[in-house]
């Protein structure tokens, strides 16, 4: 939540006197004295409800930036070095070492890839990629988003230095030991893979590419699956009350921040447009794409063929190879991101065999089974990718797949034999990772995961394990863990333990961990900062803070900044950042700006808004619409869908709304549930209207008597 709660005093003076009239029908039927009290439950309902600001909570943080090292290249930090250890050129890079997928063969094709297709997105990729800055391509696996970010950057940066980080905190490595990035493209394919703790954040990517600067550029993919997670994530409440809204806010907040022509989708179906360009390629196997009823580049990859070889056959070669495909997509579903071993592999398939197979001793060796699901399927790739070492990566697409309920694991959980043996192997990293992953569907194991990852160090661990029992009440425990985590230098622990400590009123010590966040780079700790001060009564402080945060990307501080402009009267301004971050898909500031139309009387483009937040899940903007159809329109039947969604979703003042209208229709049964309801969370003026409604209960049954 934020200091956007004014919104609520604005809406409801406009609308207290309307909202009586359901009281009246209510009451009217009992004579004056009734009427007398229709104020009290009327206007005491709504015209009293004040400005509040509220503490954020969950904000996935980083380590703190920390000078030093010499201005070299730190070991293992990039992928796909040169002979003398330097990364190479982008036009020194095979595009299949970075993730482009193999063609089929239809006749006798010496090249592994077809011509490339121009895609309705190139144009704006081309502008973003010579921008600089991050640019985001997205779609399903195997629709071909990697092939159009690698032809871009081929095109316009081929004397540029290609860096590929090898793991999430890479980038921070290399910033932090001085080595020098420059005239570069850094190639972050599966995106989501460096959203951690540590990772990428708006922080490192302002360090990167400040504004102004060009010469490096971020290219980023994504799968749709994902980016609609993280969408998601950015637009749930800031109360703290889901763990995975804090395990994904800074990922998400920097996603939000990827807008316009710098979030490029790529279709799975070609348009019009792209398929004229295809057919004067004058390839056969684009020809023989165009003609397939699946998506174009998923069939040039053979997708749809390697998930009919991993899901239908017979016979024992089959039941073993399938059985390590399943495996190897499992170990996958459960966050274990880095290839398998052989060893690994072997522990875990058995399970996967059909019980009739399952004992016994004449099935194809392990060796025989892997050759078999790596085999290439129509000369482009395979199920499962073979790796040095004996390691395996289950393929892209098949994950896809199973993730959006297809193939022969759509329907069921990652077992237990695979959470427990990944975690008996698994870094701390990694487990920190199968943690996240396992949170929703196993939070047992994810405690347990965490745990493991935290005694070893990771201080992204420590705080997850700070939210996870700050979810559970624990606050004793939470603090523990985010005083471990801010001492390690996580700097999101800095700013939850901030919020912990002003929570309970130890301001003094609140505000030195913000800004020990907020001067590691913490935009979350900024606004924090803001909001303290401006519980103060410090405006001017708070401003400065607000501006700095927004100034770094964080969206609720843009929309703080334009509660604090609006209350002075500077409503210009505070529309531009009203504005800014309702574009960026902060739902709060949506409403906020709904609000701020619907007082000047721009009432349509003020209910888009509302209802663009609401869809987005603000309980507070479908408050206000149940309100605007009780008052604007006289639709009681839409104001009450409106109630009763915030109401579900907790809102009290809807729940109390909701008693109103009700108990306006005669329906004092209902209405006595949710006043009930609203006054059991301390809603005052459900408590006062639950009394009215009792007490002319009461006052009636003497009356019959």
């Amino acid at each position: 939540m934020s200091t956007r709660r004014w919104i609520r005093w604005v809406v409801v003076v406009m609308s207290a006197g309307a909202v009586a009239v359901p009281v009246v029908q209510f009451l009217v039927k009992q004579g004056l004295d009734r009427a007398e009290k229709i104020t009290s439950i009327g206007f005491g309902l709504l015209g009293s409800v004040g400005l509040v600001a509220s503490w954020l909570t969950t904000r996935p943080g980083r380590k703190p930036e920390t000078a030093g090292g010499a201005k070299s290249l730190a070991p293992g930090c990039l992928l796909h070095l040169r002979e003398d250890g330097q990364p190479p050129l982008v036009e020194q890079v095979d595009p299949l070492d970075l993730g482009v997928k193999s063609a089929i063969d239809t006749d006798d094709h010496a090249r592994d890839l077809p011509p490339y297709v121009s895609r309705t997105g190139d144009e704006n990729l081309e502008w973003a990629i010579a921008e600089g800055g991050i640019v985001l391509l997205h779609g399903r696996a195997a629709a071909g988003k990697s092939r159009s970010a690698f032809e871009a950057i081929r095109r316009l940066r081929p004397t540029h230095r290609l860096l590929v980080p090898a793991e999430p905190g890479a980038l921070r490595e290399l910033v932090e030991a001085g080595y020098p990035i420059s005239d570069a493209v850094v190639w972050l394919d599966d995106l989501e893979r460096f959203l951690t703790p540590g990772g990428v954040d708006q922080a490192l990517l302002q360090r990167l590419c400040p504004s102004g600067r060009a010469d490096v550029v971020l290219v980023a993919t994504i799968r749709d699956e994902e980016l609609s997670r993280l969408d998601h994530a950015a637009t749930r409440g800031r109360d703290g009350a889901e763990l995975a809204a804090g395990m994904d806010e800074a990922a998400a907040k920097l996603v939000a921040q990827i807008r316009g022509r710098r979030r490029i989708p790529v279709g799975q179906h070609l348009t019009d447009q792209e398929r004229t360009a295809a057919e004067t390629t004058g390839d056969d196997r684009i020809a023989a794409a165009l003609a397939a009823e699946v998506g174009f580049a998923e069939y040039l990859a053979a997708g749809p063929a390697m998930m009919r070889r991993w899901s239908i056959g017979d016979g024992p070669m089959f039941e073993v190879g399938q059985a390590l495909i399943s495996a190897g997509v499992d170990c996958r579903r459960a966050g274990y991101t880095v290839p398998v071993s052989r060893d690994i592999l072997a522990k875990l398939y058995r399970p996967y065999l059909s019980p009739a197979w399952r004992h016994r001793a004449d099935l194809p060796t392990i060796g025989e089974g892997l050759a078999w699901a790596c085999e290439r399927v129509l000369g482009a790739n395979s199920c499962l990718l073979p790796h040095e070492s004996d390691t395996y990566t289950a393929s892209d697409y098949l994950l896809d797949r199973t993730t959006t309920g297809q193939g022969p694991l759509a329907t069921t959980p990652v077992p237990d034999h695979v959470w427990t043996t990944l975690l008996a192997i698994a870094t701390a990293r990694q487990a920190a990772n199968i943690g996240v992953q396992a949170y929703t569907p196993r939070p047992d194991v994810a405690e347990q995961a965490w745990r493991t990852a935290a005694d070893t160090g990771h201080p992204g661990a420590m705080f997850y394990l700070g939210v996870l029992f700050s979810g559970r009440g624990e606050e004793q425990e939470a603090e523990r863990w985010y005083r471990r985590a801010a001492d390690a230098g996580e700097t999101v622990a800095m700013s939850n333990l901030g919020v912990l400590l002003a929570g309970r009123g130890e301001e003094q010590e609140a505000e030195r961990w913000y800004r020990r966040a907020a001067d590691a780079g913490n935009a979350g700790a900024m606004n924090n900062l803001g909001v303290l001060f401006s519980g103060r009564g410090e405006e001017q402080e708070a401003e400065r803070w607000y501006r700095r945060a927004a100034d770094a990307g964080e969206t609720e501080a843009m929309s703080n900044l334009g509660v604090l402009l609006a209350g002075r009267g500077e409503e210009q301004e505070a529309e531009q950042w009203f504005r800014r971050a309702a574009d960026a898909g902060n739902a709060g500031a949506m409403n906020n700006l709904g609000v701020l139309l619907a007082g000047r009387g721009e009432e349509q483009e003020a209910e888009q808004w509302y209802r663009r937040a609401a869809d987005a899940g603000d309980t507070e903007a479908m408050f206000n619409l149940g309100v605007r159809f009780a008052t604007k329109r006289g639709d009681g039947r839409e104001a009450e869908r409106w109630y009763r969604r915030a109401a579900d979703a907790g809102e009290t003042e809807a729940m109390n709304n909701l008693g109103v209208l009700l108990a306006g229709r005669g329906e004092e049964q209902e209405a006595e549930q949710w006043f009930r309801r609203a006054a059991d969370t301390g809603n005052t003026r459900a408590m006062n209207n639950l009394g009215i409604l009792l007490a002319e209960r009461d006052d009636g049954e003497q009356t019959r008597r």
